[in-house]
């Protein structure tokens, strides 16, 4: 089954990114299919990821 998880809050240096990019790479060590999107005009976890 699809889950969909969204991390937002107006805020900044909340750990929003940090968050996202830690979730994502444990979901993938547990052999889940992980897409990340980053819709942060900064692009921070673009450039993280690589």
């Amino acid at each position: 089954m699809t889950k969909i998880i969204a991390i937002f809050n107006q805020a900044g240096g909340v750990a929003k990114t940090t968050l996202t990019q830690n979730l994502g790479y444990h979901l993938a060590l547990r052999k889940h299919n992980v897409l990340l999107i980053d819709m942060d005009p900064q692009g921070s976890l673009t450039i993280f990821m690589g």
